[in-house]
């Protein structure tokens, strides 16, 4: 642990009482899988083209992002192209594909380049009705598929489609021979449709981690806002690796953060997985930028309300003693404090303002100006902006 991470973090001190860490054992390493990339771009008319998908594996791996999936290389011609320009980059990042469980796909990646790969299949009764599979179907083609890409030099991570939906005897099944027989290196415990609940997830990775002894991966999907605390749950059962997206997007309702997993294994688990952690505001303003979908000012770890104070008595409390209102300062995820003018400011609001501005009022002003700030704010609707403030303190000093 970098200890300077840290210094002037101010969480929960029950996070670290004996009872509460009995239940906790994360696994010696944990690392993140990004697909932004692939899973990210999902998004329903959302494309990123060649350029913008090499700006952000570049800006992940400065990031310290250990695994970077490219996408699918069958998808497109331009698809293609970009895994093989990151295979070439040098980046530290190690680069993945994502196949189908056919050669097809497979072949696209080693035409790329590509030297690790995910190989997908449905193992759901309501997954498999719709692509006409039976369970015999779907272990033939998990063992040629995976055996083909061994074959040719990959390392390989099982996937299994719906997993949180499938008979659970059929899963053992096709997970303990995807490795003993087919020779997979890794497996992913996969909750696809987002319906599965922390502990669920926890159940899976335990059974996973008893089934086979390979590296186990967790992806998870959002549609009950717990990617997050489902994929926690998983690395206390021993899950190796992390699926996650900067800023969650992806189909549906979004994959896993990227930045609510990074910081809450470092200050509320205390496992630092090896980030430049004061890059994921710069990063997920990239990722805003490049895909047009912006965040909501309240989004975890990047929103840019996050670390906006208005009220009075919460001003008040951060201008004296920013542990009062904070679990960990800005600059530790690259963000910075601002305090807004508006109609829930206290008096300290106005007088704070007018220091930064330069500005000395009497007493009896400070109190007109905040009644004149709290008018003009319910009447815009909004806060009040520096040139506001400035023609409301002209009036009331003249």
């Amino acid at each position: 642990m970098r200890k300077e991470l840290l210094e002037n973090v101010w969480t929960s001190k029950f996070n670290s009482f004996d009872e509460v860490m009995q239940q906790v054992h994360l696994p010696e390493a944990v690392g993140l899988y990004d697909s932004t990339l692939r899973d990210g771009e999902q998004v329903p008319g959302l494309v990123f083209r060649k350029d913008e998908k090499i700006k952000i594996a570049q800006a992940l791996d400065e990031l310290g992002v250990q695994r970077i999936e490219a996408g699918m290389p069958v998808v497109s011609p331009d698809d293609k192209a970009v895994a093989k320009e990151l295979t070439k980059l040098g980046l530290q990042a190690d680069i993945w594909g994502f196949c189908r469980c056919m050669k097809l796909d497979i072949d696209a990646c080693i035409e790329s380049g590509i030297g690790s790969v995910i190989c997908e299949i449905a193992t759901s009764p309501f997954k498999m009705k719709a692509y006409n599979l039976s369970k015999e179907k779907v272990m033939e083609k998990m063992i040629d598929a995976v055996t083909y890409a061994k074959e040719h030099g990959l390392k390989v991570a099982f996937f299994s489609v719906d997993m949180t939906r499938s008979d659970l005897d059929f899963l053992k099944e096709v997970y303990v021979t995807s490795v003993k027989e087919a020779h997979a290196d890794e497996v992913v415990a996969v909750d696809t449709l987002g319906v599965a609940s922390p502990e669920t997830m926890f159940y899976l990775t335990k059974k996973l981690k008893e089934w086979v002894n390979v590296p186990v991966h967790i992806h998870c999907h959002n549609e009950f806002g717990l990617g997050t605390a489902a994929s926690l749950a998983a690395v206390k059962a021993g899950a190796e690796w992390v699926h996650v997206s900067v800023n969650a997007i992806g189909e549906k309702s979004g994959n896993t953060d990227i930045a609510e997993v990074a910081l809450s294994l470092l200050l509320l688990y205390k496992k630092d997985i090896g980030l430049k952690y004061r890059k994921l505001y710069q990063v997920s303003k990239l990722v805003q930028e490049l895909s047009g979908i912006t965040m909501p000012p309240n989004k975890p770890v990047v929103g840019d309300s996050v670390f906006k104070r208005e009220s009075g008595v919460a001003v008040l409390q951060l201008t004296r003693y920013p542990p009062a209102v904070e679990p960990y300062p800005p600059e530790l995820v690259g963000g910075t404090r601002e305090i807004v003018i508006g109609k829930k400011s206290g008096r300290h609001s106005i007088e704070w303002k007018l220091k930064q501005l330069g500005i000395s009022v009497s007493d009896e002003q400070v109190m007109k100006i905040l009644d004149r700030v709290k008018a003009t704010s319910i009447k815009k609707k909004a806060s009040i902006n520096d040139e506001d403030f400035k023609s409301i303190i002209d009036e009331i000093v003249d």
